[in-house]
């Protein structure tokens, strides 16, 4: 797992796990759509804005600003996501979404 995105995640983790992970799944989704030629796996059932990413996201802005400095590849970014997406399962499965 990439060190920068798992420091970031938990910096910018409030203490609500569920909107937290949420909003890297969009952040996410949104980057590797928009700005790189790597597809989103059909099972996260990611649909993208026909608006676009939202770039005011401070996520998105991270993850774009990580890769230009080359902190990150799209291959960790999915990889991430992948892990969030397991712990979104996690979280739904113990009645911690909305």
């Amino acid at each position: 797992m990439n060190p920068t995105l798992k420091e970031e995640f938990k910096l910018t983790n409030d203490g609500d796990n569920w909107g937290t992970v949420m909003a890297w799944l969009f952040a996410i989704g949104d980057y590797i759509t928009f700005e790189t030629d790597k597809c989103i796996p059909d099972t996260w059932q990611f649909k993208p804005s026909m608006f676009g990413a939202n770039e005011d996201c401070y996520v998105f802005q991270s993850l774009r600003h990580f890769a230009f400095e080359k902190y990150v590849t799209s291959e960790e970014i999915l990889q991430f996501g992948n892990i969030l997406i397991r712990v979104r399962d996690i979280l739904e499965s113990k009645g911690e979404s909305y």
